[in-house]
């Protein structure tokens, strides 16, 4: 997102927002009715409701990853700095307790490995007055383990850019390499499995003066797939783990407003969330894009006008695709949520 909105952030949101982060919030929740998860008498299992409506005071989160043991959604915050579990009743766990003051943005569940991998940074906080602004940003990727939240590692992330970073969203590959976006600097970073920086992909398309590289993910056949917030611009990154890895733009049938989160859907199709957050007024939507040549050229089979203000990701489920509102928009711009303290899931 843009800094330019922080500027009209009212000081009475300011003071909120560092109380709640200092305190690390009081989590609650309620849920729309529906069919909860779990099992019917026959011990069939019930879907899960369309739309969760969660009620965590202080959360903001950005991203979301479904967690297939829990059966559960794990959800970043862009204040507090923590993961929490939110299952089919509403009700919200912390699992990952706050390692810093920083925001957890993008989020991946690596069942393979039994972690969590999610990118960090106090962007947000320098922002809104609420660390040391002279001392050097905090930015990186964060391994957690999945069962406990404990943390792994944590791995700082720095091109050396005097731009202040912003680490975005992650992706991990067969290898276990960690991919985290970088929206501020404009690049894509691998990290080892041992938590080593390996090397970092550039391209002058990634740049933009506004918002760059954002959502991305790993394909099954081993290229990348990243899309560029402003402009709506997708990218295939071939041969990710080489000294020299290859970038090659997909040529879309239309470009969406922004794109956001990216979700892989078993059948091979592509789920990109655009919103308006950082933008002129633009729309939020949800698109379905399907490649027959191997994301070298896409097309749209389905555009979406999103009915929930701001969505930012998605996350593939057994029981269909949820897309995130966090209600980002207020510690963006100090505007009030006309949904104070709530945030939702809702099935596309």
């Amino acid at each position: 997102m843009d800094p330019s909105p922080y500027a009209q952030t009212s000081r009475r949101t300011l003071l909120r927002l560092a109380a709640v982060a200092g305190t690390g919030g009081a989590l609650a929740a309620v849920h729309t009715p529906a069919r909860a998860a779990g099992r019917t008498a026959a011990g069939e299992r019930r879907p899960l409701p369309r739309t969760l409506t969660v009620h965590a005071p202080g959360l903001y989160p950005e991203g979301v990853g479904w967690d297939r043991g829990r059966r559960a959604f794990l959800v970043s915050s862009s204040v507090q700095g923590t993961i929490s579990v939110v299952r089919a009743d509403g009700s919200v766990t912390p699992l990952v307790t706050p390692f810093a003051r920083v925001s957890v943005l993008g989020l991946h569940t690596d069942h393979r490995r039994g972690r969590i991998v999610a990118a960090y940074s106090d962007y947000f906080h320098r922002r809104l007055g609420m660390v040391d602004i002279t001392k050097p940003p905090v930015n990186g990727v964060g391994v957690f383990d999945l069962a406990t939240g404990a943390v792994r590692t944590l791995v700082p992330v720095s091109t050396g850019a005097t731009i202040e970073p912003r680490t975005n969203d992650v992706t991990v590959d067969h290898h276990g390499d960690i991919y985290v976006t970088d929206t501020e600097v404009d690049t894509v970073t691998r990290v080892g499995g041992n938590g080593e920086v390996r090397n970092v992909i550039r391209d002058e398309r990634f740049g933009t003066p506004e918002t760059g590289p954002n959502g991305i993910v790993h394909h099954p056949c081993g290229f990348l797939l990243v899309g560029r917030y402003s402009g709506g611009r997708l990218f295939r990154i071939d041969r990710p783990r080489s000294a020299r890895p290859q970038v090659r733009e997909v040529r879309l049938d239309r470009a969406p407003n922004s794109i956001d989160g990216l979700a892989l859907r078993p059948d091979g199709s592509l789920l990109v969330v655009s919103n308006d957050l950082s933008t002129a007024p633009g729309r939020d939507a949800v698109l379905v894009l399907r490649s027959t040549d191997g994301w070298r050229t896409a097309r749209t089979v389905e555009d979406r006008a999103w009915p929930v203000d701001d969505p930012t990701t998605v996350a593939v489920t057994p029981y269909g695709d949820y897309v995130l509102s966090g209600g980002l928009r207020e510690i963006l711009t100090g505007v009030p949520s006309p949904t104070p303290g709530r945030f939702q899931l809702r099935r596309r």
